[in-house]
């Protein structure tokens, strides 16, 4: 009875809704591309018992990185805004535009799934499907990708404080698509409270 105790305590550590604020950085290294470091910031919040979602942006020498339903949000916005007629309907295409394109904007860039293993430490295995890189170069030079990986998440101070170690794969939906590896670590800091 006792080890189900603590075994329970231990996924209770961080609730539903508790978001992370990071400092990230790392090491980028695609197929066809000069190797290259970046940093910037990184948004992990925990919508499920286990389930979280996180985007990014990122900045390094020639490279930028952030999700990519923003883009889609303004494509799709314009689309049904732009779908107006002279008639009394055409402010509530506009107004239907607005809503859709926000709603799409704020999709995530990527998934994870949250294993606790202990009150102090967990990994977070996930998908990152929705990735918008720009990679200066003499050719093509802004990519839609996505990417698999893990992370090791390190709590401290009351879980205050997470320090992730990450690894993943990454690809350009591009024909020869660029694969490579990204390696980085962030620091964040918890932007909710665990509540008694």
């Amino acid at each position: 009875m006792f080890l189900l105790f603590v075994y329970q305590s231990s996924f209770g550590q961080i609730e539903k809704g508790t978001g992370y604020v990071a400092v990230k950085g790392g090491y980028l290294n695609i197929n066809d591309y000069a190797p290259r470091g970046y940093g910037g910031l990184e948004l992990d919040i925990l919508a499920g018992e286990k389930v979280g979602i996180h985007y990014s942006i990122l900045f390094g020498e020639k490279y930028f990185h952030m999700p990519l339903a923003p883009f889609g949000g303004v494509f799709v916005g314009l689309a049904i805004a732009n779908n107006t007629k002279e008639d009394s309907t055409s402010t509530g295409k506009i107004g239907l535009g607005a809503l859709i394109g926000i709603l799409t904007a704020i999709i995530p860039e990527g998934i994870s799934y949250n294993i606790e293993l202990n009150d102090h430490a967990g990994l977070a295995p996930y998908i990152s499907p929705l990735q918008f890189e720009y990679l200066k170069s003499s050719g093509q030079d802004s990519f839609a990708g996505g990417a698999i990986g893990i992370r090791y998440h390190q709590y401290v101070s009351d879980n205050a404080i997470r320090i992730s170690p990450s690894l993943e794969y990454k690809i350009h939906y591009h024909n020869p698509a660029h694969g490579g590896i990204s390696a980085g670590i962030n620091f964040a800091y918890r932007i909710k409270k665990k509540s008694n």
